[in-house]
């Protein structure tokens, strides 16, 4: 579960901003009661213009994650990858920070750390068991330079683990790689809880690779069905079949393996090659209308359906799988290609503690302001919106509704759309009117 995400110096994001999830009438470290999911949102929507920086927000999250999971194989490059504000020239140098609170059986854990294209500069990780900050591990310094000091509570081989660590790996990635007893789960949460849907077509194809695996388990395929039936595409069944997989594509697929870095284990480039073929010889096929006089219902492939099916199918069923892990899912532009009822339906399915039991939560962007208004039934609350706005210098503020006095009733959409909360483009019908006069 995350709590809060701190961020600063990466892309256009270059002073420290801070992301919550946690209700502004919750108080304190942990809540009293222990209610994780009482003390925070299940959603949050992040709303402003066009390049104010929505997405670069959800990229840092990502990228943050990526870096938990990945480092320890990063420990061969010599360079770590390095987003910064790029507008002025003492920031392109300068640490980006990160830093995530989240939840991991029950425990909150404060993690994060500064890096630059030459490595990690400094790493820490407290926790909060009884209310109160303890010290499990910190890293300061470059290179050779890099320090560590550890908590008396942190059990494992830390020492020892932290000489395998290089300037471009983050200590935990290493710790984990290692099977370290404590450090491995919170790994798993931050690296693996957190699923990223970006706004293109590349990741889209991805996420339905990742969809027809997921389809080979009987409850997300039933629920995957009730799904598209609901969305009233005009579906009324799905089929997940199998087909051999032509050997000219399994030997095409072999020789790219091939070719991949040296760094790359042989057993590592077979088992890619087999994961590729496994995706596929899988195939989706959609049911439509009503049955002949053989009984047999009229299908379409994923190629041959509407982009709206298969932008809903690309989200509603990876959404499934967050909601039984209960780990965060980050969508970028969510109402793209999808009715506003459809994106409702989907921000609803994290909100309802009977489909997300897990206490799973869902970031996103987007411009339908229809989403906060009162026409498709309140979909938010005033903690769960957010806004980014871009200063004239090209530097991304990030602030929430919450800040600003609301009452119950409230149409937060036409609020927003007056400028009320600002993050809204200021458009000059003037200035256009004058740049095409003046082009003749």
């Amino acid at each position: 579960m995350l709590l809060r995400f701190r961020v600063a110096n990466h892309r256009s994001i270059r002073d420290p901003v801070e992301l919550s999830l946690v209700r502004s009438t919750a108080k304190g470290v942990a809540p009293a009661d222990g209610d994780w999911r009482g003390a925070t949102t299940r959603v949050a929507g992040i709303y402003g213009a066009n390049a104010s920086g929505k997405s670069t927000l959800l990229h840092a999250l990502n990228f943050a994650s990526d870096a938990v999971q990945e480092s320890a194989w990063w420990g061969n490059e010599d360079r770590f990858p390095h987003h910064p504000y790029l507008l002025d020239n003492e920031n392109r140098h300068r640490p980006s920070s990160y830093e995530l609170d989240v939840v991991v059986a029950g425990v909150r854990y404060t993690y994060g750390f500064e890096s630059t294209a030459n490595g990690i500069q400094a790493e820490w990780l407290y926790s909060y068991p009884a209310r109160r900050r303890r010290m499990l591990f910190e890293r300061s310094g470059e290179g050779d330079g890099q320090q560590f000091s550890f908590g008396r509570t942190l059990p494992g081989e830390n020492i020892t683990i932290s000489k395998l660590v290089s300037a471009t790996s983050l200590f935990l990635s290493t710790a984990a790689n290692s099977n370290h007893p404590v450090l491995k789960p919170i790994h798993r949460g931050i690296s693996y809880g957190i699923r990223y849907a970006r706004f293109d077509h590349f990741d889209r194809r991805e996420r339905i690779d990742f969809s027809r695996q997921l389809l080979e388990d009987g409850k997300t395929f039933r629920r995957a069905e009730t799904l598209l039936r609901f969305a009233d595409l005009g579906i009324v069944g799905i089929k997940l079949e199998h087909k051999e997989v032509d050997g000219g594509l399994r030997e095409f697929l072999q020789r790219i393996s091939d070719a991949l870095p040296g760094t790359v284990a042989a057993e590592d480039k077979l088992e890619r090659v087999e994961e590729a073929v496994a995706r596929l010889s899988k195939t989706i096929t959609f049911a439509h209308g009503v049955a002949d006089d053989r009984g047999t219902l009229p299908s379409l492939t994923l190629e041959q359906e509407s982009s709206g099916t298969v932008a809903w199918l690309s989200l509603a069923v990876p959404a499934l799988d967050v909601l039984r892990g209960g780990g965060v899912f980050l969508v970028d532009e969510i109402d793209a290609s999808l009715h506003p009822r459809l994106t409702s339906a989907l921000i609803g399915m994290f909100k309802d503690p009977v489909v997300n039991p897990s206490g799973a939560q869902l970031v996103f962007t987007s411009h339908d302001t229809a989403l906060m208004g009162n026409l498709l039934g309140g979909v938010f609350e005033s903690d769960e919106i957010w806004f980014t706005e871009k200063r004239a210098d090209g530097v991304t503020e990030l602030y929430a509704l919450a800040e600003f006095a609301t009452r119950k009733g409230d149409n937060f959409e036409r609020r927003y759309l007056q400028g009320r909360y600002g993050a809204v483009p200021m458009i000059s019908a003037d200035e256009l009117r004058l740049a095409f006069a003046d082009s003749e």
